[in-house]
Formats: C-alpha cells, sequence, structure tokens
C-alpha cells in the first residue's frame, strides 16, 4: 500500500554531496557578517588607516582583495573592448570558440572523469559538444546587442546592452560543459565573466580555460574577458566575488547552498534548484519508448544531471509490463530481498541519504557491490518503494543512476504523488508525463509545481533541450516555486540590459478604450491636439 509522510526536509543539495566545499560557503559568509556586526565601526576605521580601502566599495574580505580586485578590473577593461563588436564578428568567435571545444571535446571528458571521479566518458564528451556547437547554433544570428525591435505604431523601441562583468560557478559534475556554456553565453551579450570552479576539476578547468584563451587571442579579444579562479580556496573567494561593487551579475550553478549565498550577495543573480523529477506513467502509454526514454535518460553521465528521471509512478494497469520493458532496456528492477541489499550499500543511515560516494558511478558497479546480478549489462537499478515521505532515501534527488518506482491506483492519484514527490525535494524544477491523452497533460500541467513539463521525452536530453524545443541551456531555473529568479532555460538573452525607447503618444492612440477615455479628458488636456 503506498502512503505518505511529511516532515520538514532540509534539501541535501547536490554539490555538497559531490563536493563538501560547497558548504562552506554559507558558514563562511555567516561567521564573516558576524564579524562585521561585532567589529563595526572600528573595523572600518581600522581599514581606512592601514589604506587597505582605495576607493568606495572595496571588498571587506582582506585577504582576497588585491587578488579579487585585480581579476575584476581587467574584466571590465576586456568587456570594454568588445562591447561594440558587431554581431557578426561575435558569432565569429563563438564559433571558433564552439569549434576548439568540440575537437578537444573527448579530450576534456577523459581528464574530468579522471579528476571528478563522476559520470563516465562516453557522455561527458556528449555534453561537451552539446554545450559548445549546440549552445553556439542556438546563439548565433541572434542578437546580442543595439536595437531588438522596433513597434512604429506604439513607438516603442528596445536595444539590447550588456549587463557587464559575469560571475558564473562551475559545479564538479559538468566541470567542462558548464564552462564552455557559461562562456558561450556571456560572450554573445558583450559580457566578460569570471569562472568559479569546483576544487575537485581544477585541472580539467585550467585546461579548457586555457583552450579558451588562446581562441580568445587569435581572434583579437583580450584573453582577460574569460577568467577562472585558479587558487584552492576558490569556494571561499566566491563570496569576495559576489560582493564586489564591479560583479554585475552572477550564474549560480550548483545546490541550495551555492544559490543562497548568491542571492544573499546583494548583487543580481540567477540560480538553480535541486533535481527530483517524478515521472508519470499512464495507461496509455507507448511503455517500450517510455522504457526506452528513462533509462537513456537516467544512465546518461551515471545519473547526475539534474533533470533526470527520480522517481517512477506507474498506474497499476501497465505497471507490469512497464517492468518487463524496463529490463528489456537493460534496467535491473529490484526485488525485495535486492532492495533490502542494494539500500544496505548505498545509503549512509546516519543521514539516510545516498553516500556521496555513490553519486555518479556505474550502475553495472553498484548492483556488484550489493551482489545483484542479471543475465545482461546492466544500466540502470530501479528500487520499488511504498512511502513518499522525506524517510525513504529514495524519494529525494539521486545522483546516480538509480530511481523508485510508485505503483499507483490511476493517474488522478498518480498526479498527487507527483506534487507529494516534489514538496519533498524537486520544486520548480521539472516533472514528465508519459501518455497521449491531452486531457491528461493539461491536467498535470497545472497541478505541478515545476518549471519543465516534458511529454513522452527523456528527462536528461529533454530538460536541456536536446530532444525538445526548449532553449539549449545548461543552468535551468526553477522559478518561485523553487526560490529562484526565473522558469526558463538560462541562457545569452538573460544577461542583457534591455533598454525601452518610448516617444510621447497622445492619450487615446494606441486603444479604443485609450480613445473613448480621451474625448471625455479633450478639455482637460488642451495640448492634447
Amino acid at each position: 500500500m503506498l502512503t505518505t509522510e511529511y516532515q520538514h526536509l532540509d534539501t541535501p543539495c547536490f554539490e555538497e554531496n559531490v563536493d563538501r566545499s560547497y558548504a562552506s560557503l554559507v558558514d563562511a559568509l555567516a561567521k564573516k557578517e558576524q564579524a562585521e556586526f561585532e567589529q563595526g565601526l572600528a573595523q572600518i576605521t581600522s581599514r581606512i588607516k592601514s589604506d587597505i580601502i582605495e576607493q568606495p566599495g572595496t571588498l571587506i574580505a582582506d585577504t582576497a582583495d588585491t587578488f579579487v580586485d585585480a581579476m575584476v578590473e581587467s574584466a571590465v577593461r576586456a568587456q570594454k573592448e568588445i562591447q561594440d563588436w558587431p554581431e557578426i564578428r561575435i558569432d565569429k568567435l563563438l564559433q571558433a570558440l564552439a569549434e576548439r571545444v568540440n575537437e578537444h571535446a573527448e579530450e576534456l571528458a577523459r581528464a574530468a572523469v579522471q579528476e571528478t571521479q563522476l559520470g563516465n566518458v562516453a557522455d561527458k564528451t556528449a555534453k561537451n559538444r552539446f554545450a559548445s556547437l549546440d549552445v553556439y547554433r542556438s546563439l548565433v544570428g541572434q542578437i546580442g546587442q543595439g536595437r531588438l525591435s522596433l513597434d512604429k505604431r506604439r513607438k516603442v523601441t528596445t536595444l539590447a546592452s550588456p549587463v557587464g562583468v559575469v560571475f558564473g560557478l562551475v559545479p564538479a559534475t559538468n566541470p567542462t560543459s558548464t564552462f564552455i556554456f557559461k562562456v558561450l553565453i556571456c560572450l554573445k551579450g558583450r559580457n566578460a565573466i569570471i569562472l568559479s570552479p569546483s576544487q575537485r576539476a581544477s585541472g580539467v578547468s585550467n585546461r579548457l580555460g586555457e583552450l579558451i584563451q588562446q581562441v580568445l587571442r587569435e581572434h583579437g579579444a583580450p584573453p582577460q574577458l574569460v577568467q577562472w579562479v585558479q587558487s584552492k580556496n576558490s569556494r571561499t573567494n566566491a563570496i569576495a566575488f559576489m560582493e564586489h561593487p564591479k560583479i554585475s551579475f552572477i550564474l549560480a550553478t550548483g545546490g541550495p547552498a551555492m544559490v543562497k549565498a548568491a542571492y544573499r550577495s546583494g548583487t543580481p543573480a540567477i540560480g538553480v534548484g535541486a533535481g527530483n523529477a517524478p515521472v508519470l506513467i499512464c495507461a496509455d502509454a507507448n511503455l517500450k519508448h517510455t522504457a526506452a526514454s528513462v533509462v537513456m535518460s537516467k544512465s546518461f553521465d551515471n545519473g547526475i544531471v539534474c533533470c533526470s528521471e527520480h522517481n517512477l509512478v506507474a498506474v497499476q494497469s501497465c505497471v507490469q509490463a512497464f517492468k518487463e520493458a524496463l529490463e528489456k532496456q537493460g534496467a535491473a528492477v529490484l526485488s525485495e530481498e535486492e532492495r533490502v541489499a542494494f539500500l544496505n550499500v548505498v545509503v549512509d543511515p546516519a543521514r539516510n541519504r545516498l553516500k556521496p560516494q555513490v553519486n555518479g558511478q556505474l550502475a553495472s558497479e553498484l548492483a556488484r557491490q550489493a551482489g545483484i546480478c542479471r543475465a545482461y549489462p546492466i544500466k540502470l537499478i530501479v528500487v520499488p518503494s511504498e512511502k513518499v515521505s522525506e524517510k525513504n532515501p529514495m524519494a529525494v534527488e539521486k545522483l546516480a543512476p538509480s530511481l523508485s518506482l510508485f505503483t499507483v491506483a490511476d493517474e488522478q492519484v498518480g498526479m498527487r504523488v507527483c506534487q507529494e514527490l516534489l514538496a519533498i525535494d524537486g520544486l520548480g524544477h521539472t516533472a514528465i508525463i508519459h501518455t497521449y491523452n491531452s486531457t491528461l497533460i493539461e491536467a498535470f500541467t497545472v497541478r505541478m509545481p515545476v518549471s519543465r513539463i516534458l511529454v513522452n521525452a527523456p528527462g536528461t536530453q529533454g530538460g536541456i533541450g536536446m530532444t525538445s524545443g526548449l532553449v539549449p541551456s545548461l543552468t535551468l531555473g526553477c522559478g518561485t516555486f523553487g526560490g529562484t529568479s526565473t522558469t526558463d532555460n538560462v541562457t545569452y538573452s538573460h544577461l542583457l540590459n534591455i533598454k525601452r525607447v518610448a516617444y510621447y503618444t497622445p492619450p487615446g492612440t494606441l486603444t479604443f478604450v485609450g480613445r473613448m477615455r480621451s474625448l471625455l479628458k479633450r478639455k482637460l488636456l488642451p495640448f492634447h491636439d
């Protein structure tokens, strides 16, 4: 029997699971704020006397001042050098960057896996190609500066201008694909970017950064357009960058701790949220296609993509056939005995969550550790579950090639279960439905508190825009559902300041109602004519 249990859950963020230094960000921020409060005016006076503050708005973090200021100032100068580049020149630069990364896609993927021990080379190679070539194709020909539109009737012109210097966080899970993605969307808008890679991926980040700067030089662009923090305490320095007065915008890709730190900095920011996508498999679903989509998506890069499937919710009338379809695609649907053995291996009993070392590992290896065998190579581990509860480690975000399977009486109960799973973890991110019933699709869309509703599509590939009409992106907003500022797949247009030039239009010239009202006001507005 399916049961539901609720308690408040402080969601364990993805990056905290794979890079524990993330948690230190919030601690560092809190300690700094406390220090500021205690020291007060004396601290400020001391800084002035010692000439640490050389100009208004200099950072409080003493040890990082010179280092941070130097990088930001060079980025500001570099951004000014390209802010008037014509669109064709920018697009040629983006093309060269995309092609260079594509040439080294497998090399970078191999280095990332070796350094981070997360994911697999084949899928990271595919992600690198997507984040370079496919993202470039979505940008080429678009307008990133100057006049965007002219509404002759309303006499309003819109124009795009850069935001300036962007600070971007790069997680260990996608160290190269997120890196090049953020570079491309920033440069399209004539912005400079300073990236803060995970310490777990410092080597491959340095390699990619060097490749990018080489291309910038070849095309007459200042290499300081793209910089990255190479120091060991890059995550601690992130706070100083976030609060720097000349950092115009923050792209915070990481867990809740990083997003909160970005929003608390006082600098405009776009953050992301945790994934925990529920998948409703309806009675009329094409089970072969559904199973193939689930296995392809959740096994991709060993399950570390946030918009992948996390919880299968199948209607009882088709659940047995669905299990068989999953197994034909290479999934291992566990028996009760196997379920217990698997959870004993992968769950940390102190936290009742998956162990960090499980993240991004091969399903076959996890199965081997739990003594689970099949006559075929295991690509995905499916764990039948009953309790929809925060106490169930399979009901929350799982950054591994494993997911839960809940059985429900019908689609209406299934929608409720999907809502309950999102309430536990993953609000605002992604939900998926497999059906050809437009009424069910509409009802599911209305009820799910998420930014992306995928229909008959694989979560990973559909969510990032690889196999859907969504904008190609590796930064997926979760809206106010998930405590972030946008529901969009983030792209270059989010890194533009849009100006609007509006000319005087007499009352009544734009709408019928306005024209009627203007007749009444004509005596009060003698200048109308």
